[in-house]
């Protein structure tokens, strides 16, 4: 039975969490580059431990929530990723932090965040209506977009004023708020399935149903490229900002967060879109991201700290509308059984990249960087991620109209 104050309480929740995940993603790589002299190399592993969790777990952790009440599995690992985060400014007591901690840390949380997700994306449709599917992604998108926004300022902001691994554990505490929202809700999800099947045909049954659907196959592979590309910016930008520019960490901070302004407009206008132009249409439009940043050699040129926050706004318009748009699609096609098992597989697949893409920005930059400079070479690696991320929506473009 749902009530009026369920999804109110799950969208703070979500949007807690959110708030978390950009504080911590954004104090984690700063505390490695600025504090402990991390190099290239490192900074491209250290962003890509977090999303190995879903390679690693993805397909396992969808079939086991098809069977377990997926609220509980919310609420257990937001107090476990802050748990992860809070361990670091203990480990400095004793003399132990470094950047293999951190990655040790990063990858805990990743495995929490993977739970997290899949559980969530499967609960949302017990909360609403098949019809408002698209407007409560809506809302968690701008909750996303402007986390994004308040995070890395926020983040750097902490940082800044206080010691960084205490800032760290003030950065972790939305996890604690995300943990209690959801005690709060009431709903009763549909029970779950009575375990007949073992956990490799589950698995197998999930990755099937989106092999053989001819949208969600063809969304997950543009998806999976997408994530690869965006991997690539997010390893170097930051080094990009701290070791070209020269900002500081609250500067560094609020360029990240700059980004999102662009992210607030594209999740506002994501349910408008889609229902004047259709998914097609909308999908293809946010191909727009990889025109945005072929301009990123402007950078080299006068004022680059403007001129890469102009990149960054009007790129981020097209992440979440992608987001929205495909997130609906894949709730509203998806059998009721197989919600956990599908959104696993999906995220598992699109997600698996991310490293992928962090390591080769990671290790292009650092060789790039020796060979051509540090800003030529950073500048080449942003502008090769934004087009290849951009450039994921011609899959969609060739797909035909019985597919889309």
């Amino acid at each position: 039975m749902r009530t009026r104050t369920d999804l109110p309480w799950y969208w703070g929740s979500q949007t807690a969490s959110f708030v978390g995940d950009r504080l911590t993603g954004f104090a984690v790589p700063t505390i490695a580059i600025l504090t402990l002299d991390a190099s290239e190399a490192q900074v491209g592993v250290l962003s890509a431990l977090g999303w190995f969790a879903y390679p690693a777990l993805g397909l396992v952790a969808g079939a086991a929530l098809a069977h377990v009440p997926r609220r509980r599995v919310m609420i257990v690992g937001e107090l476990l990723r802050f748990a992860a985060f809070a361990s670091v400014p203990l480990a400095t007591l004793a003399g132990w932090v470094s950047v293999p901690q951190l990655c040790v840390v990063v990858a805990v949380a990743g495995a929490a965040m993977v739970f997290v997700d899949i559980a969530g994306q499967s609960y949302l449709p017990a909360l609403v209506e098949p019809r408002e599917l698209v407007g409560a992604n809506a809302k968690l998108q701008s909750s996303d977009s402007l986390s994004k926004l308040i995070g890395p300022a926020l983040g750097g902001l902490l940082l800044r004023t206080t010691s960084p691994y205490a800032g760290l554990l003030l950065c972790a505490f939305p996890f604690l708020a995300s943990a209690f929202g959801r005690t709060r809700i009431q709903t009763v999800e549909p029970p779950p399935e009575p375990i007949r099947e073992p956990l490799p045909h589950r698995i197998r049954t999930g990755f099937t149903f989106v092999r053989r659907h001819p949208l969600l196959r063809r969304l997950v592979c543009a998806a999976a490229i997408r994530s690869f590309g965006s991997g690539m910016v997010d390893a170097v930008l930051l080094l990009f900002a701290y070791r070209v520019l020269g900002l500081s960490s609250l500067a560094g901070g609020l360029l990240i967060a700059a980004g999102s302004i662009g992210g607030l407009l594209g999740a506002f206008v994501a349910n408008r879109l889609a229902a004047t132009l259709g998914v097609r249409r909308t999908l293809v439009l946010t191909g727009v991201e990889a025109l945005c940043w072929l301009a990123v050699p402007l950078c080299l040129l006068s004022a680059p700290a403007l001129a890469l926050v102009a990149i960054r706004i009007c790129a981020s318009v097209w992440l979440p509308i992608w987001n929205v748009v495909t997130t609906s699609v894949r709730q509203e096609v998806t059998p009721a059984g197989l919600q956990s098992t599908v959104h696993a597989t999906a995220r598992t697949l699109t997600s698996s990249t991310v490293p992928l893409g962090a390591i080769t920005g990671g290790l292009a930059g650092g060789v790039l960087s020796t060979q051509l400079g540090a800003a030529t070479g950073l500048v080449l690696v942003l502008a090769t991620g934004g087009v290849i991320a951009g450039a994921s929506a011609l899959l969609v473009a060739t797909a035909t109209h019985q597919e889309v």
